[in-house]
């Protein structure tokens, strides 16, 4: 029988967090395994399987017997006593070797505070490495570069500076969650007008929330911007990571977050050598970012994020991603933040879930036990270091 419970993995998607910002973002422990960013009552998240999946864990590696509330009230005490001393515990007992952290999230426009890498690898005992959120940058430039063309510099260099001095691995846009993934390209002076306009806006004292929201031309902005990244990720030779599928409700607009919405994207002729990452494995449409690794050479993909949150969903998931996705452009994340937990059961649940898979696929006589065991070193570890070039 296969185990995997032993493998280090590198987790290709998550994000970094602060301790002490616990209790100023979420009420109770519980709301944080749901990516509604509203409360949700708490009798209705006691009954998910993510949160009892969690419980029964934290029951086993705080050699802690009682109620799931008792459980919790121990973790928490572990927690405020020595944060850095639990994580450790965590992230030990899932074997979490490297991380690669979104920076652009949390972040000053939106949650009010940043994490620098520096800071977070001061809390966690894994290797970080960076991937360069770029949706940030355009609305900072819009706030203090009024033309069009200075910005656009000033974007270039940032990305450049971002790789070359920072050391991030990959890029990544979240162009899913302002205007969706029908990213086309658009004339230059269109381009041009737009930006400009809104530049003007934030200028005379409206929000980066209401100027940025999504109409038609914040669309020909972020559009452009993303080609931009796309191209300049090929100069770089590093991976741009492309949110796709579900995220934090009712933020996101599902409508426009499926994959298949990036074909105009996706073959166009000047990123045919761009390396292309769907996060979180384009859920709830697996099958289609299946499809669409299978048939572009340049694509790959992460199944973050449905892991841990779709729960026992996982195991059903791999499957249907092996029907058509080679093993070798599939790579595990947990799009972890705020707590550390998530990277944790993240990363138990994958290991579990795809050894059950693998084990079935031997059993059944389709793969050998050699191939499997090959498999599960792509999927955890061996892709992402290949991809990211680590």
């Amino acid at each position: 029988m296969i185990n995997l419970s032993e493998q280090t993995l590198i987790d290709s998607h998550c994000h970094a967090f602060l301790p002490e910002k616990e209790s100023s973002i979420r009420s109770s422990f519980e709301q944080f395994l749901t990516l509604a960013v509203h409360s949700i009552p708490q009798e209705d998240m006691f009954n998910t399987f993510l949160y009892r999946q969690v419980i029964r864990e934290l029951s086993r590696v705080l050699e802690c017997k009682g109620s799931h509330k008792e459980i919790v009230n121990k973790r928490n005490e572990a927690y405020r006593k020595d944060a850095k001393e639990y994580i450790q515990l965590l992230f030990d007992d899932a074997k979490i070797e490297t991380l690669l952290v979104d920076t652009g999230y949390p972040s000053e426009e939106f949650t009010g505070y940043s994490v620098e890498p520096e800071v977070f690898s001061e809390i966690v005992p894994s290797e970080i490495k960076t991937i360069f959120r770029i949706d940030n940058v355009v609305l900072r430039l819009a706030q203090k570069q009024p033309s069009y063309e200075e910005a656009v510099e000033g974007f270039k260099q940032t990305v450049i500076d971002a790789v070359k001095k920072e050391g991030s691995v990959g890029l990544k846009t979240v162009i899913a969650y302002r205007t969706g993934l029908e990213i086309q390209r658009h004339p230059i002076n269109e381009v041009s007008e737009a930006y400009e306009n809104l530049a003007k806006r934030l200028k005379s004292g409206e929000s980066i929330q209401t100027v940025f929201s999504p109409t038609q031309e914040v669309k020909t902005v972020m559009d452009h911007f993303v080609f931009l990244t796309a191209e300049k990720s090929v100069e770089l030779d590093v991976p741009l990571q492309i949110h796709t599928g579900m995220g934090d409700a009712p933020i996101i607009d599902l409508r426009k977050a499926n994959p298949v919405l990036l074909h105009d994207f996706i073959t166009d002729e000047s990123l045919k050598k761009a390396k292309l990452v769907l996060t979180h494995g384009g859920y709830p449409w697996i099958e289609e970012s299946g499809f669409l690794v299978n048939s572009y050479p340049n694509l790959f993909l992460d199944f973050s994020e449905t892991i841990p949150f779709i729960s026992i969903g996982i195991a059903d998931k791999l499957m249907k991603l092996f029907e058509m996705a080679p093993t070798n452009k599939i790579m595990y994340g947990s799009d972890g933040y705020n707590i550390p937990e998530l990277f944790w059961i993240s990363a138990l649940e994958t290991k579990r879930a795809l050894s059950r898979v693998l084990n079935e696929l031997v059993a059944s006589d389709t793969i050998d036990v050699d191939w499997a065991l090959e498999i599960a070193e792509q999927i955890l570890s061996e892709n992402a270091k290949r991809i990211y070039n680590l």
